[in-house]
């Protein structure tokens, strides 16, 4: 069963279309990267699944049921991108506070806060007033009421915001942790590296339609098929290589210990460097497709979208 399912999504404000198409499958128990421009639709599709906003048309499930059902809302944690709080309040009252909202008995509350309290990373900070702590350490606290009613889908927007490259790096092991016990993340984020790093699956969209879902390894696979023109060559003799390569006409530079070479035509390429490795007595290491990073796979695939509405209109 997949935890979140939409079909044809479409929301309107007034005469302004936020969503015009959005399909996506999220399956349980992965994390699911949540991408595209400011502006996109993100946003409006992430309280759409909350039960926040009401469709204009299309279909969103969650778990197999529709989208704000009180029973849906009972599995979903979320983090939204911006979270205000009563700064006088003691972080574990606040947690407790969440955790009765989800029916649980006020002892078992503040256990289950204390708990994830020190989960985040707040061990110590338990009894002081949130407006004593950081913007780094109000997003773990933040992280924290998200989990507090131990939901099987957890929604998290910019969960990293406001926080060190040290924080970050924590914050994405908890996630990657919570995606290893079974929990749904649907992670949203601006920073590509980061979703890459903790992300199975990922869904893209642009101006309110759905541009690619799926596998990320099977979209970076699918787009170096179509595309197939960067290599990486690392051999023992590196700079005589190169120059081989440079005078052949092959555009060519190195990177580290390794040559980047762009070919139109691979099949070209594939049979010059066996030639190129004689004529330099050069030894093979490696010699492979390179594969792209989720941000260049994210702007090639925005760049085809916006050529293909140009062309249209």
């Amino acid at each position: 069963m997949n935890a979140v399912a939409i079909r044809g999504l479409r929301k309107v404000f007034g005469r302004f279309v936020a969503l015009h198409e959005v399909n996506l499958e999220v399956p349980e128990g992965v994390c699911f990267g949540f991408l595209g421009p400011n502006g996109s639709g993100k946003t409006t599709t992430i309280k759409i699944i909350l039960g926040l906003l009401e469709p204009d048309g299309g279909e969103v499930y969650v778990f197999g049921r529709k989208a704000g059902s009180y029973e849906v809302r009972r599995r979903i944690g979320y983090l939204p991108e911006r979270i205000e709080y009563h700064n006088h309040v003691l972080c574990v009252d606040f947690l407790k506070y969440v955790g009765i909202l989800n029916h649980m008995k006020p002892s078992k509350a503040e256990r289950t806060a204390r708990d994830i309290l020190v989960w985040v990373g707040l061990e110590g900070w338990e009894d002081q007033p949130i407006g004593t702590l950081s913007a780094g350490m109000k997003q773990r606290l933040g992280l924290a009421q998200a989990l507090m009613g131990d939901p099987d889908l957890i929604i998290l927007d910019e969960p990293t915001s406001n926080l060190d490259p040290i924080g970050r790096k924590e914050i994405l092991d908890k996630v990657k942790e919570l995606a290893s016990e079974g929990k749904t993340i649907f992670f949203s984020s601006h920073i590509l590296s980061e979703v890459e790093t903790v992300s199975d699956y990922v869904g893209i969209i642009f101006h309110g339609r759905t541009i690619k879902q799926g596998r990320l390894h099977d979209i970076k696979r699918e787009l170096i098929r179509r595309k197939a023109e960067k290599y990486e060559l690392v051999v023992d003799k590196t700079s005589e290589v190169l120059s081989i390569l440079t005078e052949k006409g092959v555009e060519a530079h190195v990177e580290g210990d390794r040559i980047i070479m762009f070919a139109s035509n691979p099949g070209f390429l594939e049979r010059l460097i066996p030639k190129v490795l004689v004529d330099a007595d050069a030894q093979l290491m490696r010699f492979t497709p390179v594969g792209d990073t989720l941000q260049e796979v994210f702007l090639q695939l925005v760049s085809e979208v916006s050529l293909e509405e140009g062309e249209s209109g």
